[in-house]
């Protein structure tokens, strides 16, 4: 009877350690289909793509400002 008892146990061992693997192995599969179709990484793409063009159109805003406050003292100086 212990054969037949450390059968079972052998079999419930590998049962679990099957069931693991694959929990693991689907749990990947999940994540690998959700990241390549179902992730919506290109809103948060094409918001941080208008962030840096809002980013450059201030810079040349205050670019813009500089230059005329220089010229403004160019021509003071010049009087």
């Amino acid at each position: 009877m212990s054969k037949i008892k450390l059968d079972n146990y052998i079999k419930i061992c590998l049962t679990i350690i099957s069931g693991s693997i694959l929990f693991v192995l689907l749990s990947i599969g999940i994540l690998f289909l959700y990241v390549f179709f179902f992730d919506s990484t290109e809103t948060t793409q094409d918001e941080r793509y208008q962030q840096h063009v809002d980013q450059h159109i201030l810079e040349a805003q205050k670019l813009d400002s500089i230059i005329h406050v220089l010229e403004e003292i160019n021509k003071n100086l010049d009087d």
